[in-house]
């Protein structure tokens, strides 16, 4: 079994259970930002699906969806629950969330029907880290362009929002549980991005195992900032 398989079959796994886990307690609550994370962790979950697929076969719609939500969503979606969850004035959250749902109905019918993909660069157990610019046309301008636009604004919500309350909640010396889970979180958050900005540096190796590390950090620190607080006798 190749690394790329292994690894893409325990993030599956991870994300799968990770978004049960978060929208069962959505639907117990109907809390927003529960909402958005576990919309995030359900793209979280496609992504690394198509990947093992396309470990074994090639197919246009898996690729599409690979791209579209490692590329586009995961980080969006994961960003706008922190959001959701720290900015409670106005319609700032609903607004961003607004916008994410347009780019998200505008970029998928394109990226599913509208994009040429060239399968001859894939092969079984290829990386598709490192062979994705030959498959992706050239004329995919419209996807490439909302790329790091939505990969910077999530990982820059999620990141610097976790960052934001774990230093809040020390700064108040209360519920350490919290200040733990969401170093852990903005340290999972960091990771995938750091796997993307290695590919293009031209160094995709870490891609996999930055996934797969992200998304078990991420859970953790979630599992953790949740916990209730022990009750004083």
């Amino acid at each position: 079994m190749s690394q790329a398989l292994a690894s893409s079959l325990l993030t599956t796994l991870v994300s799968g259970v990770f978004a049960i886990t978060i929208l069962r307690r959505w639907w117990g609550g109907r809390r927003a930002h529960q909402l958005a994370w576990g919309i995030g962790m359900l793209m979280y979950f496609t992504g690394a699906l198509s990947q093992v697929v396309l470990t074994q076969q090639w197919s246009p719609t898996f690729f599409a969806l690979w791209y579209w939500c490692g590329a586009l969503m995961v980080a969006a979606w994961l960003g706008q629950g922190t959001v959701y969850l720290l900015v409670r004035r106005g319609n700032i959250a609903r607004n961003l969330q607004m916008a994410l749902l347009l780019v998200a109905v505008m970029t998928l019918p394109w990226a599913l029907w509208f994009t040429p993909f060239d399968s001859s660069a894939w092969q079984p157990d290829a990386d598709l880290t490192a062979i994705y610019r030959d498959i992706m046309p050239t004329g995919s301008g419209t996807l490439r362009f909302f790329s790091p636009v939505m990969n910077t604004w999530g990982t820059v919500a999620l990141v610097g929002g976790a960052i934001w309350s774990a230093r809040l909640f020390r700064r108040k010396q209360i519920m350490r549980d919290r200040v733990y889970g969401n170093w852990l979180i903005a340290i999972g958050g960091l990771l995938p991005a750091l796997g993307g900005t290695l590919i293009r540096l031209g160094d995709p190796s870490w891609k996999y195992m930055a996934e797969l590390a992200g998304v078990i950090l991420i859970y953790a620190g979630f599992l953790l900032a949740t916990r209730p607080a022990p009750q004083e006798s």
